[in-house]
């Protein structure tokens, strides 16, 4: 990652089969730290992050902030908070999950940093409680899950939901982003074109799923296995999630019904 005075990170390496790369726990501050995300909560991993705060002259952990609640993102943020004593917080919507929680936060709000301030942007669609982190001054967003480094983000059902994700994608167009630091992947210097690229993959997999149903493909499994003839065995499964999210987004709005496990093309279609 680009030099970015006060912001560091340190990469958990626990590839995930939807994501394939570790996730990257970034640690804001001068000499008390704000940590985004704690993936694991194994020694190798808490270790590896206060060796990188030692390292660049950090003295402790005042605060946890969590993207989501998926496992690579938040497994180990009790083991930290329970290590250092730092206040662990989540996003309202999330209150009580992990247990231990200090604080909870909501869109809108801001949250302070040694040498800066977030502001929360609540981002659901990869998860309800989603929320990406913005740093105005330094145009930066941290993007957890909603935005990847490479590849694109899977939205699970029944939690995850392709409408809020499109609509949670079009909103960071009116932030002024300078820099995207995704929860998994390398920075991403283009944060506009990315989004918009995102955007227009979501797209056009809505319009695939629906050329499949007009094909005669009228299964998730039938429709996954068209759009996705790519993709290797294991990662079949997460091209069906996608299908089933665009589906349900579809039934939603009348452009498709369903019948059972068979989807077919609705009145509004």
């Amino acid at each position: 990652m680009e030099a970015l005075e006060h912001i560091r990170h340190f990469t958990a390496a626990n590839p995930g089969m939807m994501t394939l790369t570790g996730t990257n726990q970034y640690l804001l501050g001068r000499e008390e730290i704000t940590v985004i995300d704690v993936a694991l909560p194994g020694e190798e991993n808490i270790d590896g992050i206060l060796e990188q705060i030692e390292r660049t002259g950090g003295k402790r952990i005042e605060k946890i902030l969590l993207t989501h609640t998926h496992r690579d993102h938040c497994g180990g943020a009790v083991a930290l908070k329970q290590r250092t004593g730092a206040k662990l917080g989540i996003c309202a919507l999330r209150a009580g999950y992990l247990g231990g929680e200090d604080f909870t936060y909501k869109s809108g709000e801001s949250i302070p940093y040694d040498g800066g301030e977030l502001t929360v942007v609540h981002t659901p669609g990869h998860e309800s409680g989603h929320c990406c982190f913005y740093e105005s001054s330094r145009q930066i967003l941290f993007t957890g899950d909603h935005i990847l480094g490479q590849g694109t983000t899977v939205i699970p059902p029944p939690d995850g939901d392709m409408a809020l994700y499109i609509q949670s994608l079009e909103k960071l167009l009116d932030l002024k982003i300078r820099l995207l630091l995704p929860g998994h992947g390398p920075v991403i210097h283009d944060p506009y074109g990315k989004i918009r690229e995102y955007i227009d993959h979501r797209w056009l997999r809505e319009r695939e799923v629906l050329d499949s149903l007009r094909g005669g493909r009228n299964t998730i499994p039938a429709i996954a296995a068209r759009i996705y003839a790519d993709l290797s065995a294991p990662l079949q499964s997460v091209g069906r999630l996608s299908v089933e999210a665009h589906l349900i987004k579809l039934v939603r709005e009348g452009r498709v019904v369903r019948d059972g496990e068979r989807y077919l093309l609705g009145g509004k279609e």
